[in-house]
């Protein structure tokens, strides 16, 4: 059996500050990918930017899983603007 090749997707999603970074990494580090799925994410904080890292066989899960990070991206952050946190 013939062992697929992995694909490999870097994020870089810049914040206002590093505290920003820090509150968005640790609400998202909480949401695990599914063990199924065969993806993994790696989260780390660089400066002012949220660095995710995406690993899996599959192009169609790993798709799914990026779009389904980035509408919780986008929905911390809205939290974060309406309520003016750090």
């Amino acid at each position: 059996m013939e062992s697929q090749l992995q694909k490999k997707l870097i994020l870089t999603i810049p914040f206002n500050n590093n505290q920003q970074v820090l509150l968005v990494s640790e609400v998202l580090k909480v949401d695990k990918e599914f063990k199924g799925s065969g993806i993994q994410r790696i989260l780390s904080a660089e400066q002012n930017n949220l660095i995710v890292s995406f690993e899996g066989a599959d192009y169609k899960k790993l798709r799914s899983s990026i779009n389904a990070f980035l509408k919780n991206i986008i929905l911390i952050v809205k939290t974060i603007q309406s309520f003016s946190i750090v």
